[in-house]
């Protein structure tokens, strides 16, 4: 994001940007000096001709610019009277559901008698059996790095010790993100684009996938150098967090 901000990507500055920092943030790269969006070619003729007439308004065919995939699969789930809520599953009959468990986001912590504010605002890629979280500690903001020892489940009742097998993400058919190759979504999101193949050469920053999260495309890189293992993820699949997606040794 700082990169793009030097290359005046996102406009102009408010004030004068200094060259050296420049220089050390994009190297040689071009620096944009008009608005960028001028440097667009003109889309919606093309957006109007693929959408074709599953659009029947200019703003579904804004909503499929923004969103490709899912915006094509609801106009065209709108189009043939398919289009409904996601079915409620029934609870499991003869079981007793326990209740949801949650995560304290936003919380006090006293320790010898001073109280702290805390608020956590999300959480980085694992590195080393350790993973970032960004937080604040009374409005101010920190890095903390958390290394798991040891797990609970939801009930309170501590998580069975490993047999051998392949530990999987709660919910989910896909393995648990255990090492540091393993790339992963910081939230729910849904696959727009798998940019690697197995047997492929990557850099650590090289993007793999991208992700369509919260209204915004993100595209997700690799944690290290290596070569990829594994995609377990197809376009169009929905994701969840701690999921190995893509898997470079």
């Amino acid at each position: 994001e700082v990169k793009l901000y030097l290359q005046g990507r996102y406009g102009r500055a408010p004030g004068k940007v200094n060259e050296a920092v420049r220089n050390m943030g994009i190297g040689s790269e071009e620096v944009i000096t008009c608005r960028p969006a001028d440097r667009l070619k003109p889309e919606m003729h093309r957006l109007r001709d693929e959408v074709g007439e599953l659009a029947k308004s200019e703003e579904d065919v804004l909503t499929y610019a923004m969103f490709p995939e899912i915006g094509r699969k609801f106009l065209e789930e709108r189009a043939s009277g398919n289009l409904k809520p996601e079915e409620l599953k029934p609870r499991p009959s003869g079981e007793a559901v326990a209740a949801p468990a949650y995560a304290p986001t936003d919380f006090n912590v006293t320790l010898h008698g001073e109280t702290y504010h805390i608020r956590v605002a999300g959480a980085g890629h694992k590195t080393d059996d350790q993973r970032p979280f960004f937080v604040t500690v009374d409005g101010v903001p920190e890095q903390i790095l958390i290394e798991v020892l040891g797990e609970t489940a939801a009930t309170g009742e501590a998580a069975p010790a490993g047999n051998g097998a392949k530990p999987v993400a709660k919910g989910s058919k896909r393995p648990k993100a255990t090492k540091e190759g393993h790339v992963t979504s910081s939230m729910p999101g849904t696959v727009v684009d798998v940019m690697v193949q197995p047997g492929a050469k990557v850099k650590a920053g090289d993007p793999v996938l991208v992700i369509e999260a919260m209204k915004m495309e993100n595209e997700v890189p690799a944690a290290i150098t290596g070569t990829v293992k594994a995609v377990n993820v197809a376009k169009g699949d929905s994701v969840n967090p701690d999921e190995a997606l893509v898997e470079i040794e």
